[in-house]
């Protein structure tokens, strides 16, 4: 397991680091700190897409199929280097925070700072649960057209409901609910998703492995 983590490093190379380090440089810029989050989650989504394009362009696949790596294991790496991607996107949003407070003499809610990420994070272990059952099943290029039209369409789904319903109406529920009970809601539907997509990637997987979707 932890080869083949340091295999999909070893691909991305140095651009990771760069890339969050340039994701650190806009979360510190005021008049860049909201493009700065969300390029950190798209980053986050994209990033394990391109080591899978990497794997697919050099038949990867078909080298591990002659190894004893089992299919939950190379799967079970995909989604923890999501995983690890969007923790690190969590933390670099933080870090910015405090250094802003520390240098720039700014204010920080380290409380209110986290509960903004998490949600981020909710919505990108969510997204990244959709999309690689797809990726496993028609490959790469279609995984990003999904990833792509779930995200356009969640965007339409939630502008579109608040001009219908009104903001409040729409999300002036989730004043009433105790922030416990929607954290605990919130972390029970994104691990119950992600088991779900990741033992019906591993499927996809194997079959694509014995040849059944060539």
């Amino acid at each position: 397991m932890t080869a083949l983590l340091k295999k999909d490093l070893y691909l991305l190379g140095k651009q990771t680091w760069i890339l969050l380090g340039v994701a650190l440089l806009f979360s510190l810029t005021p008049q860049f700190e909201s493009f700065g989050s969300a390029y950190l989650m798209v980053l986050t989504m994209t990033l394990p897409l391109t080591t899978l394009a990497y794997d697919e362009r050099c038949h990867w696949d078909t080298y591990l199929s002659m190894t004893p790596c089992r299919p939950e294991r190379v799967v079970c790496s995909k989604y923890l280097f999501a995983a690890l991607l969007a923790g690190a996107a969590l933390a670099v949003t933080v870090l910015a925070g405090i250094l802003k407070s520390t240098f720039l003499h700014g204010e920080f809610d380290l409380m209110g700072n986290m509960i903004q990420r998490a949600s981020l994070l909710v919505v990108i272990l969510t997204v990244n649960a959709i999309t690689m059952p797809t990726i496993f099943r028609f490959g790469v290029e279609k995984g990003r057209l999904t990833m792509m039209a779930l995200m356009f369409g969640t965007f339409g789904v939630i502008v579109g409901g608040a001009k219908l319903l009104g903001e409040e109406r729409m999300f002036g529920w989730l004043d009433r609910v105790p922030l416990t009970a929607l954290g605990i809601a919130a972390a029970a539907v994104v691990v119950v998703m992600n088991a779900a997509s990741f033992f019906l990637s591993v499927r996809f997987y194997r079959k694509r492995q014995n040849g059944a979707y060539d």
